[in-house]
Parts: C-alpha cells; structure tokens; sequence
C-alpha cells in the first residue's frame, strides 16, 4: 500500500490513482494518470480516458446504463429511459454529438476487440440516446405521439407501405431528413458531420454501429438493450422523407410495440 506521501509509480498503481480519482468526479486528476500509464497499458488509457470524456462533460455515466436496466425489461424500456434522461440534462446538442463522436474515434485505437467493442457500445449508445432526447416531450416522457403524427397508424404499417404512410411524419421532436447528411456506411467513426441536424440517418447509423457492438458481444441473439437495438437495423437505408418514415415506424414497433 502507497503511503500518505507517496505519489503513484508503475502501471498498476497510476491505474488505481486513476480509478480513484474519476470515482470522485475529479476528471483533471483521472486523466493526468490516464495519460501516464505506458504503451502496455493503452487499450485500457484509451477506453477509460474515453468514459472519463463522457462523464467530464455531464453527457453519460455508467451509472445512467445501470439505473435504465432496473426500468423494465432492460430493453427497449433502457433507451426510453436513457433518452428521458438525457433529454433532462440537456444533452441534446451538436456540442454533446462531436464530444461522443471523438469518444468512438479514440476507441478505434483499442486492439482487444471485446474491450473495443465495450467501449464503442458505451459511446455510440450515448449518441442514440441524445439523437432520441431531441424527441423527448415537455413534460419529459418519450411516447410514441413524439416521434410520429399518427404513432398508431404507423406502427402497423411494414416496409412495403411505411415510405408513402403521412401517418408516420415527424410528430415535432426529431428523425427528419436534412441537408448536408452523412453517409450511413460511415457511421460514428468515420462521418465528420454530427454538429448537423439531428435526422433519421444519423439515428440509424448510431443504430448500426451499437448493434455492431453488441453483436460482437452477446453473439446474434443478445436480449435486453441488445435486442431493442438490433430490431432497428431492419429500417431502409436513405436519406429522404420516405426513409425517415420507415425509421419511425421501425423505432414505434421497437420500443413501443
């Protein structure tokens, strides 16, 4: 055990100190011993200075994905939750986007592809997450009239028929198309552009790079939030009002079935 005046040598201990210091929420601290862990120790300086960014700047904790599980099921009642509680913090801006976006970039660095695939669900959930707040409504509940002007109708609807369903048009919150978009294939890690509109396409992509994710670990058939996640990846591809009706209609029978 280190004495009062010690200060942390080596790996381990400057892993303990900074542990330490981010469970105090002193983010300065965690990250100067982050930062001075050796090569040896890079793939956890990458994914934990990763969870620290995202705690420094009030836009995801872990404790937000443990506190959603106990809200139901732990599936699509965990992003509902996770949605509302972003939305309450505020975390619905292109600031909190490219803030997220660089925590998925930094992760690309991780060689273990578990601890990767950990550390990209963390930061690409946090990101469908404050896409999904932006619909969240004013008396800080997401339901199903937020996201389309007819929720009812446009949950019965398939692929053959959501694209041409006005049903399923924008209900006020989010998951338009807009201008100036990404590219889906480019996903979180790749795509430049998060301080645009908040859009369907940029819903599915985060979509698609936490299914990625969680494929890589639960395996096809992961329940709970994996499972909630995994039915989006069925909405057609595109950036246009057709599209971003079949989005909404893919998210309706997701999470409110």
């Amino acid at each position: 055990m280190m004495g009062f005046m010690d200060k942390p040598s080596g790996d381990v201990q400057l892993l303990d100190a900074a542990r330490a210091c981010l469970d105090k929420g002193d983010f300065t601290c965690a990250r100067d011993y982050y930062q001075a862990l050796s090569n040896s120790y890079l793939d956890v300086k990458v994914s934990e200075t990763s969870l620290t960014t995202l705690e420094e700047n009030n836009i995801f904790f872990m404790a937000d994905l443990f506190e959603s599980l106990g809200s139901g099921t732990g599936g699509a009642s965990s992003v509902i939750a996770l949605a509302e509680t972003l939305a309450a913090r505020g975390i619905t801006t292109a600031t909190n986007r490219t803030t997220i976006q660089s925590t998925f970039q930094n992760d690309l660095a991780i060689s273990d592809s578990t601890l990767k695939a950990y550390s990209q669900f963390i930061s690409s959930v946090a990101m469908l997450s404050t896409l999904l707040a932006s619909s969240v409504g004013a008396d800080g509940k997401l339901t199903a009239s937020d996201l389309a002007t007819n929720a009812t109708v446009c949950k019965t609807k398939d692929v053959s028929s959501c694209a041409a369903a006005s049903e399923c048009d924008n209900g006020g919150g989010m998951l338009d198309a807009a201008a100036s978009e990404i590219t889906e294939a480019s996903g979180i890690g790749v795509a430049t552009n998060w301080d645009t509109a908040v859009s369907a396409v940029k819903f599915r992509a985060a979509a698609n790079d936490a299914n990625n994710a969680s494929t890589t670990l639960t395996g096809s058939n992961g329940g709970g939030i994996f499972g909630a996640i995994k039915g989006l990846g069925n909405a057609p591809a595109g950036n246009d009002q057709a599209n971003a009706r079949c989005t909404r209609m893919f998210i309706l029978q997701s999470f409110f079935p």
